[in-house]
């Protein structure tokens, strides 16, 4: 498979408060792959989302590093154009309140494939058929406030599919779901990504929708990857202490093994007072002096898996 989307040493930060948010992450994305982005609220999953798609708020720029998108692989000779679409944590607060759905579809659909009048709304009712929504005629004319959660997520993710992405951003999609509707909108985005050949990036700090949606995963703690690996490497052999740790915190319904899950102690740092070295050696139980003295690098553990840590688990 090609490469889709290559990241290499991004460095996004806020410069008015000289703080980085992102300090130097690498990864790559093949065409048709799913990466996982994972780790605690706070650690830039949904900013190196941002940045991928060229969405920084105002205040936070990209001050290093590279976004390389190759939608026809790196033989191609036209400058590539990216073909991103991206869907939020929100999506009540994602919708314009004023509009209403049908607006909202056609216009994406205007702006993307140069459809309107008939064509954009038989094209609509298309999408948010194939998403799961029945009665597709009289809901354009709804608006947000009238749907549930879980509907207007699907309408999010029918408004991404108007663009035609090659890459799909999803920034914890089922956050604000209930159990049942989650478990409806990862099979959507599994049956899309099949059927599209669209690869897909998804943030979540469930290690469970990411064991569920991805190929690949990189653990994300503090703006700096810590691990990246297989889903099944990743769970199976975990590297880094922090991984380790994330699984940890997992309840189990295994009937053999009912031990209660391991919470990590202490919390998250602020990102303007970061400790030195190692960003986790406070909170971890294998931290040395060499882990508060420099930011380990990158080391090989096994086939396409690197973690950064002196003192690896897998070892």
């Amino acid at each position: 498979m090609s490469k889709l989307l290559t990241v290499r040493d991004l460095v996004v930060e806020v410069p008015a408060r000289n703080i980085k948010i992102l300090d130097g992450i690498s990864f790559s994305l093949e065409a048709g792959q799913t990466l996982g982005l994972v780790g605690e609220s706070g650690c830039g999953k949904s900013v190196t989302c941002c940045a991928v798609a060229n969405m920084l708020p105002r205040g936070i720029v990209r001050s290093g590093g590279s976004v390389t998108f190759e939608p026809g692989g790196p033989s191609t000779r036209k400058p590539a154009v990216p073909k991103i679409a991206m869907i939020f944590q929100d999506p009540t607060s994602s919708l314009n309140p004023v509009h209403t759905i049908g607006y909202y579809l056609e216009s994406a659909l205007y702006r993307h494939q140069g459809l309107k009048g008939r064509d954009a709304r038989m094209e609509a009712m298309r999408l948010l058929e194939r998403v799961g929504i029945d009665r597709a005629r009289s809901r354009l004319r709804a608006y947000p406030h009238q749907f549930s959660g879980g509907m207007n997520q699907r309408v999010m993710i029918a408004h991404a599919l108007a663009a035609k992405p090659q890459l799909l951003i999803a920034d914890e999609p089922t956050t604000a779901l209930d159990v049942t509707m989650q478990a409806q909108i990862l099979h959507l985005l599994e049956e899309l990504k099949a059927e599209t050949g669209m690869s897909l990036m998804i943030v979540s700090h469930d290690l469970g929708v990411i064991a569920r949606l991805a190929d690949r995963a990189a653990v994300m703690y503090c703006g700096k990857i810590v691990e990246t690996a297989s889903v099944a490497e990743l769970l199976e052999r975990p590297s880094h202490p922090y991984a380790r740790a994330l699984i940890d915190c997992m309840p189990s319904i295994d009937p053999d093994d009912l031990a209660p899950p391991v919470p990590i102690p202490g919390s998250v740092p602020l990102l303007d007072s970061l400790p030195e070295g190692c960003h986790f050696h406070p909170r971890c139980s294998r931290a040395s002096g060499e882990c508060s003295a420099r930011f380990p690098a990158p080391a090989n553990i096994g086939f396409a898996h690197e973690a950064s840590c002196y003192h690896p688990v897998a070892a």
